[in-house]
């Protein structure tokens, strides 16, 4: 028998044999394909994956978030220092300082920036609302304090945040209008008026976005949808609509955010969700995420994790509830334009103090010291 020739059955026996044994060593031309281990690089081809900024991140002291959202996000948002309180506490008087740090970052490290909020009821001044004798100002004087603004982010940012939340949270549960000084001072049309000074004012290759917290509400749901449908018909520019998603370890059900998504997704506009993060203690029975409620206090009950340690059965269900949020999202991409999350770390989230002081929560996907959990893991082995 030739030396290179064998036998049927002593091939097979061989082969029986050295699976186990066989190895990349054996097969040199077979290359492992390269491993997605950052949110940004896993949705890529999907959707924009963003992370919520706030002014300590922007601190010498506090290292850790911002080398987080460099490495693993393509959007930022800032938390606060664009609200009207923070950047114009009072007439002529401006604060930029960190609304210009979290511009230059994201034209430094080519990340996509968000400017939130333009027009929002709360964090807004008293001033913004009257004149100079304390009484409240007209209509048309409101309007040319809004367009101020609008002029104002204009200039400064136009040319590097190209998204714009221009109202937030101005339609209540049950579908009807939000009757906040803006409404009451320039009518039902306020969501109008502030869209059509967006539109007249900012930079045209902005997106304009309405934002709102339960839209899966179905009084909400169907007033924003009625919303969109009548200003795309009468023409008044709105580019996308921004849903929050403060959302629990069991609502919305899967099946109420697949119907929410499929639902917005009729209107042709593309959706950014906004605030995302799984509130894994719950609300004690409150709903929404209104920043003016009266909060409630930590007990054993309600705060069950007070040393920033997230057991491994806890982290388990947390992931569990993300990969069924992201399954949805996947299914949805071609109608989702970016996914924000409302935080970094833990540490970051503003659920720490809401609805209950003093409480440790663990609603996002990395630890306090920056570490990823399961549940980061899991959303992006999902995307692949």
């Amino acid at each position: 028998m030739h030396k290179y020739q064998v036998s049927l059955v002593a091939l097979l026996a061989a082969l029986a044999i050295g699976t186990s044994s066989c190895s990349q060593e054996t097969s040199p031309q077979v290359k492992p394909k390269a491993t997605v281990t950052t949110l940004k690089e896993a949705y890529a081809d999907k959707f924009l994956v963003g992370a919520t900024l706030g002014a300590s991140m922007f601190s010498a002291s506090d290292t850790t978030s911002l080398a987080l959202v460099e490495k693993n996000f393509s959007a930022i948002t800032l938390d606060n220092d664009m609200k009207w309180e923070r950047i114009n506490p009072l007439p002529g008087q401006y604060e930029f300082e960190i609304a210009d740090k979290f511009a230059k970052l994201g034209v430094d490290k080519g990340i996509t920036t968000v400017g939130h909020v333009l027009f929002w009821h709360s964090q807004t001044p008293d001033w913004v609302f009257k004149d100079d004798e304390g009484q409240l100002l007209t209509r048309e004087a409101l309007l040319e304090r809004m367009r101020e603004r609008a002029k104002m982010f204009a200039s400064r940012y136009g040319d590097r945040v190209k998204i714009w939340d221009v109202v937030n949270e101005a339609i209540e549960d049950d579908g009807s209008l939000r009757k906040s000084l803006y409404n009451q001072i320039i009518g039902d049309d306020f969501i109008e008026q502030a869209f059509i000074i967006a539109d007249q004012e900012m930079p045209k290759d902005a997106t304009l976005l309405y934002n709102d917290y339960g839209m899966d509400r179905t009084g909400r749901r169907t007033s924003v949808i009625a919303m969109v449908n009548d200003f795309k018909q009468r023409g008044v520019r709105i580019d996308g609509i921004g849903l929050q998603g403060h959302w629990g370890m069991e609502e919305p059900s899967a099946e109420k955010i697949d119907e929410t998504l499929t639902l917005y997704a009729a209107t042709g506009l593309p959706m950014h969700i906004t605030e995302l993060d799984v509130d894994f203690l719950g609300r004690d029975g409150l709903t929404g995420a209104n920043v003016d409620i009266e909060k409630l206090q930590a007990t054993p009950e309600n705060n069950p994790y007070p040393d920033g340690n997230f057991p491994a059965e806890a982290d388990e269900k947390l992931s569990q509830r993300y990969q069924e949020i992201f399954k949805q999202f996947i299914k949805h991409h071609q109608s989702i334009d970016r996914v924000t999350f409302w935080g970094v770390t833990d540490g970051d989230s503003w659920l720490n103090g809401w609805p209950v002081a003093g409480r440790t929560n663990y609603p996002l996907l990395f630890n306090r010291d920056g570490s990823a959990k399961k549940a980061h893991d899991v959303v992006v082995n999902l995307a692949k």
